[in-house]
């Protein structure tokens, strides 16, 4: 049993360096060699690291469950196993900050790559919560895959979209904010096209994960809870942000508050699902019995059967005739 053990510990060491090295590359993560005015790269980028730390975890989790050979169903003891196995793979995210984000530079803090390695470890046990429920239910494994896929896609949309235009647009965990700070587009602190992006994606997110275990009839709880696994790990990492976001959170802040509405988005989702496959059964389950009714029925006319077998003619009565006397 070994085995799945060290599956963990590999897959979340190489999704974390796997995530780095795209979030380097897609520059979602950057660490800053000098004072700027705007802290949004520094605190975006403690927010990625925190996420790829999470992901990691989860993701080494989940690979060793699914594929690693162990019981095909791991219970009790050898869950918290897989999920711990994770969570020491996923310290690789901790190593690999530590070069890049040794020069940076901020007046706020004593040791900038202190905070940075913190917020990684940070990251670690909010995955390792997450896993758990990973491994236990396909359908939060299959929410957490697709939210992690969504969340990459916008850096990487955001990159072609800065290729196309020529005008470079700042990428935040959830938030591609593609509108100018202080515009007709930002209602207070919520810039709303972002906001009703991120709502809008948990919601289908959602119910797509859902959607295949409502096709196989799992209506329970786990499935209308489903929706929310993403987008709660992605309001937790947020929440770790908060004491470094300070009076003015500037445009982070509105990726920062619209996190907690997509759980309740991204709930919102798979309980649809969820709703719409009782229906169904329903409706299916209506047409049997009405069926069965129509074939069980006593109103029925009985129907004559007239017999095809053929009759021997008729034969024609004796007549006797008495002689003459």
């Amino acid at each position: 049993m070994i085995a799945p053990v060290a599956v963990a510990a590999a897959v979340a060491a190489g999704i974390s360096a796997a995530q780095l090295g795209l979030g380097y590359g897609l520059g979602a993560v950057a660490w800053p060699v000098s004072p700027t005015a705007d802290d949004g790269v520094w605190l975006g980028s403690l927010c990625w690291v925190t996420w790829i730390a999470a992901g990691a975890t989860v993701s080494g989790a989940v690979a060793a469950a699914r594929l690693g050979g162990g019981p095909p169903r791991p219970v009790g003891l050898w869950r918290l196993a897989l999920v711990a196995a994770a969570g020491i793979g996923a310290l690789a995210t901790v190593a690999l900050i530590a070069l890049p984000a040794r020069d940076t530079v901020r007046v706020d803090t004593y040791s900038p790559l202190t905070l940075a390695a913190g917020y990684a470890i940070v990251g670690i046990p909010l995955g390792m919560v997450v896993a758990y429920g990973a491994v236990v239910s396909r359908t939060v494994a299959v929410n957490l895959i697709a939210t992690a896929a969504w969340v990459w896609a916008l850096p990487a949309a955001a990159v072609v979209a800065g290729l196309i235009t020529g005008r470079p647009s700042a990428v935040y965990l959830t938030s591609w904010q593609f509108v100018v700070p202080g515009g007709s587009s930002w209602y207070g602190t919520f810039a709303w096209p972002d906001s009703a992006l991120t709502l809008i994606t948990t919601l289908v997110v959602g119910w797509l994960a859902a959607w295949p275990a409502v096709r196989r009839s799992a209506l329970g709880l786990g499935t209308v809870a489903s929706g929310a696994a993403g987008p709660v790990l992605l309001a937790a990492v947020f929440l770790a942000l908060a004491p470094q976001l300070g009076g003015a959170p500037g445009p982070i802040g509105s990726a920062y508050l619209t996190a907690p509405y997509a759980v309740l988005t991204g709930l919102a989702g798979s309980a649809a699902a969820v709703e719409i496959g009782r229906w169904a059964a329903e409706r299916r389950s209506r047409r049997d019995a009405w069926a069965a009714d129509e074939i069980d029925g006593t109103d029925v006319a009985p129907v004559r059967i007239r017999s095809t077998v053929a009759r021997p003619p008729a034969v024609p009565p004796v007549v006797k005739i008495n002689p003459p006397r």
